[in-house]
């Protein structure tokens, strides 16, 4: 939402906004944009346009206010697709990777003097948080979730990762996996895709219509091979080039590969995208570090499902070579708990001691029988050391493990949480 806002402000509107928790994004300050904590009827009064994420309710008193005031009322997906029409647009969707794809992708076609428009869910340094205002192709985060990505108009089209995510709202499987492909099949016709290499069937509709159909990954069209890890950073070969990425782990190797996938669609060469995402600033809260607290250098990282968490924990492995990981761990949304705690268990024992805060419900109430517990005991039966721990208790955790790293891990609070310490810089 937060990238939004200063895309309308760039466009000239006069903006602002509310949230039940409102997050540390102090460049819409710097853009003259006021968060209001808290919702409120009065906050849409004089608004000729309120748009709204789909985690609030939309029956809520907010709305029905804006509705009855004669305001245009959108869900944010709606709002993106106004956006986004009339413009060369290059949407990439994904279970897993999609923010770090799309500034990825933004970043080297920036470097390349292309200048790109980029909405990521993420913050890049040098940019309004996710956002960066341009001329040329823009590069939009499409988010699966509420069936958003398929209202996006796109030329092009990526998906990074495919996962049984988002079920709530599908309702099954199979469900998830016609609203890819469909996702596909709306590419604009001379369009291209980018699918991983192993979930190629997902582009069979859109390849019976004509749409170019590329893959990433191991063996595909685009494959960005480890030649090991270099500092904070993964060295890989690709297409001939050599080249340095400058954030650690095999599957921000795997998002570089869909990235270059879809920038050939866009006639860059492998060799220029290579020397361009050198001087990538990574992006917030994924594996970002914050600084040091009792000796420990503190991470960030937004990784909520199991196999975020296990790309993350292993990628910190090969980034801190033999210093002992400690995680703190928010498991996010009841159902998700409830479906997988037993997966987020075996994913944090990949660290040498780990502590779950209570579980961030977001959008959801709370369900009987789902809480941390779940995951504390699926760790413990896993032969993981961890314990459940509440927020106030973090700090006395962190100090008393023996690990050289911490990473803090979940989409809720605990971002918040780790910046609450009093940190020592880098």
């Amino acid at each position: 939402m937060s990238g939004l806002a200063a895309w309308l402000a760039a466009l000239g509107w006069e903006v602002d906004g509310c949230d039940r928790s409102p997050g540390g994004d102090r460049h819409l300050a710097e853009l003259g944009i006021e968060v209001e904590r808290g919702h409120s009827s009065g906050h849409v009064e004089g608004a000729s346009l309120v748009i709204h994420s789909a985690a609030v309710d939309t029956g809520c008193a907010e709305l029905e206010s804006a509705r009855k005031l004669g305001a245009r009322v959108l869900r944010r997906g709606e709002a993106l697709a106004d956006l986004c029409a009339g413009r060369r647009v290059l949407a990439v969707a994904g279970a897993h990777g999609k923010t770090t794809t799309t500034a990825i992708t933004g970043w080297i076609l920036q470097q390349l003097g292309l200048d790109p428009l980029v909405l990521a869910g993420g913050r890049v340094r040098g940019w309004q948080g996710g956002f960066r205002m341009g001329s040329g192709v823009a590069v939009i985060e499409a988010d699966e979730y509420d069936r958003a990505f398929l209202r996006l108009p796109h030329e092009l089209a990526a998906v990074t990762s495919y996962d049984l995510e988002h079920l709530e709202c599908y309702g099954g499987p199979d469900q998830l996996h016609t609203a890819f492909q469909i996702f596909l099949e709306l590419t604009a016709p001379g369009g291209s895709v980018v699918v991983p290499v192993e979930n190629r069937d997902l582009a069979h509709w859109a390849a019976r219509i004509g749409r170019r159909v590329l893959t990433a990954g191991p063996g595909g069209d685009c494959d960005c091979r480890s030649r090991g890890a270099s500092s904070w950073g993964e060295v890989f070969d690709a297409g001939g080039a050599t080249g340095l990425l400058p954030v650690p782990g095999l599957q921000n190797l795997r998002n570089l590969s869909t990235a270059m996938a879809a920038l050939s669609a866009l006639g860059v060469g492998t060799k220029e995208a290579a020397a361009a995402v050198r001087g990538f600033p990574g992006v917030g809260r994924r594996l970002e570090r914050l600084g040091r607290f009792a000796g420990r250098l503190i991470i960030s990282d937004y990784a909520h499902h199991p196999a975020e968490m296990t790309a993350s924990l292993e990628a910190l492995r090969r980034a801190c070579g033999g210093e002992s990981l400690a995680v703190v761990f928010e498991p996010h949304l009841y159902s998700r708990t409830a479906r997988l705690a037993g997966e987020m268990g075996t994913a944090l024992g990949l660290a040498d001691s780990s502590a779950v805060l209570p579980v961030f419900g977001a959008r959801e109430e709370p369900l009987a029988g789902v809480d941390s517990s779940l995951v504390v005991s699926a760790a413990r039966r896993a032969g993981a050391e961890c314990s459940a721990c509440p927020p106030e208790e973090v700090p006395g955790f962190v100090r008393s493990v023996s690990a050289g790293v911490v990473v803090f891990m979940g989409a809720g609070n605990s971002d918040s949480i780790a910046r609450s310490l009093p940190l020592e810089p880098l």
